[in-house]
């Protein structure tokens, strides 16, 4: 898509440039004047924090599952990355197949909201 095509749904982040981010999944260089993908506020703003928790008893670290997070909906039809390997690592600058990610873009209804970043199977 052209970035004049993408200009309803994304803006005022449709370029590059826009979201902030220079580097592909792949490690390429992002032509900053080429669309971004994903584009749009909300994928801009993705939360990127990461947590590590270890058990204070053993020093071991508790694992966060983040798979089986987002609606399966949204993972089989709505998110899905560039169709070639290759195109998707030159031109990304994220997997949006990543459940995270898949999570952070379901706008909430309210103002007040909580997102799933993941969840601990272990017992604390």
């Amino acid at each position: 898509m052209t970035a004049d095509q993408l200009q309803d749904d994304c803006s005022p982040i449709v370029l590059n440039k826009d979201i902030g981010r220079f580097y592909s999944i792949g490690g390429d260089l992002l032509d900053e004047e080429e669309p971004a993908f994903p584009c749009g506020l909300v994928a801009k703003s993705l939360f990127n924090d990461t947590f590590n928790l270890t058990s204070s008893k053993t020093g071991e670290e508790i694992e966060i599952v983040t798979t089986g997070i987002a609606w399966e909906s949204d993972i089989e039809h709505k998110f899905k990355n560039l169709p070639s390997e290759s195109e998707m690592n030159k031109k990304q600058w994220i997997k949006v197949t990543d459940e995270n990610f898949i999570v952070w873009m379901r706008t909430a209804g309210l103002p007040n909201f909580r997102k799933l970043y993941g969840k601990i199977l272990a017992d604390l």
